[in-house]
Order: C-alpha cells, then sequence, then structure tokens
C-alpha cells in the first residue's frame, strides 16, 4: 500500500511539473529573424529578358510579435530586405544602374508538431502584402543621365502569400532558437510574377 501511494503521488507530482513546463511554453512573444533571400521572377509575353538578372542572395531582417498555444502559433511580423543593385549594358556607349527592393507585412501560422520536447519541427503559412520598388537610372560614357520612367520607376504594393518550415531549439520553457526556410508570392508587376525563397535563423522569448 505504501509502495502504491508513494507511487501515485510520484506520478501525480510529475504531471503537475510537467504541466506547468507546458504553461510556460504558452503566451504572448517576441522574436526577430535574419537570413538571405532570393527574388525570382517568371515573365508573361512582352517584358525583357534581362530582368533574370534581378535574382541575387541578400540580407534580410525581421520583427515579429505573436501568441502560442500548445501547438500553434499565429504572429505578426514586418520583413526587411536589402536593395538588389546591378548594372546593364544598354549599348556601346550607354549602361543602366537597376535596383530592386521588398518589405512585407505578413500575418503568419504555425504548427508546432513536438512543442514540449527539446527539437521540435514547425509547418507554416502566411498572408499578407508586399511592397515592391523597381528603379532605373540610365548613363551614357559622355555622363549624360535620365530616368527610363516609362518602365522601371514603379512602386506597387501587392498581396502575398508564404509557406514553409523549419526546426525549433528549445534552450528554455520560454527561450527558443529557430531556423527555417520560406517561400514568397508576391504577385506581379509589369507583368512579372515576383516570387523569393528565404533561408532565416531567429529567437523567441515567450513572456
Amino acid at each position: 500500500m505504501k509502495k502504491l501511494l508513494l507511487t501515485a503521488s510520484a506520478l501525480i507530482l510529475g504531471m503537475g511539473i510537467s504541466t506547468a513546463a507546458n504553461a510556460d511554453c504558452n503566451g504572448i512573444y517576441l522574436g526577430v529573424r535574419g537570413g538571405g533571400v532570393d527574388h525570382n521572377y517568371s515573365k508573361s509575353s512582352g517584358v525583357s529578358s534581362n530582368m533574370k538578372e534581378l535574382d541575387k542572395t541578400k540580407f534580410m531582417m525581421s520583427g515579429f510579435i505573436g501568441y502560442r498555444y500548445n501547438y500553434w502559433r499565429t504572429e505578426l511580423e514586418y520583413v526587411w530586405r536589402d536593395k538588389n543593385d546591378w548594372r546593364k549594358n544598354t549599348g556601346v556607349r550607354a549602361h543602366s544602374d537597376l535596383g530592386f527592393k521588398s518589405y512585407s507585412y505578413m500575418w503568419n501560422n504555425y504548427i508546432d508538431f513536438a512543442p514540449y520536447h527539446w527539437i521540435s519541427p514547425y509547418a507554416g503559412v502566411g498572408l499578407g502584402f508586399t511592397k515592391m520598388k523597381f528603379t532605373s537610372t540610365s548613363t551614357n560614357d559622355d555622363g549624360d543621365v535620365f530616368d527610363n520612367t516609362w518602365f522601371f520607376n514603379n512602386s506597387p504594393t501587392r498581396f502575398t502569400w508564404s509557406v514553409g518550415g523549419g526546426l525549433t531549439v528549445k534552450v528554455t520553457n520560454r527561450f527558443n532558437v529557430d531556423a527555417g526556410y520560406r517561400y514568397y508570392d508576391m504577385g506581379a508587376i509589369r507583368k512579372m510574377e515576383v516570387h523569393a525563397h528565404e533561408i532565416y535563423g531567429g529567437i523567441r522569448y515567450v513572456f
């Protein structure tokens, strides 16, 4: 009887500790992410092939606030991306300096598959909006500068969706380290469909 009571007491105590630890994982959290992003462009008819040259890896950084409950997380995120610059020869004695920049406002939702283990895979989807800007300045060898306003100087805001996944390492019940991948569809600008591939690392803290 004493052994049975001791065993029952140990189980109840263990369940209480586990419940408290699980509760520590839930709540409002803040975090940051950073990594690299590649933009890609699919074109419809009538768009110059030079747009393929925009695909370069650039630095990205984001900040977010969210709420976690058991296996589910939801968050609001702002994503900043470094400007992509390149040069294209447009004639025998002329060239164009081109630029592309984007930043996004996203609502993300995640499923943590093993939220109370030290390592947990997760998957997520996001919806939001992206502000994109193309610029072009053309220069000849005499130093004359002119803007190609007819095509490149454009700054639309487009509906954006994303999907991705990764792994979380639980340093403590409240402090987590993430690593993951995301694919973005940023919508169209001047008959070009804009996409991005992102690899990132991040940290989250539950309050």
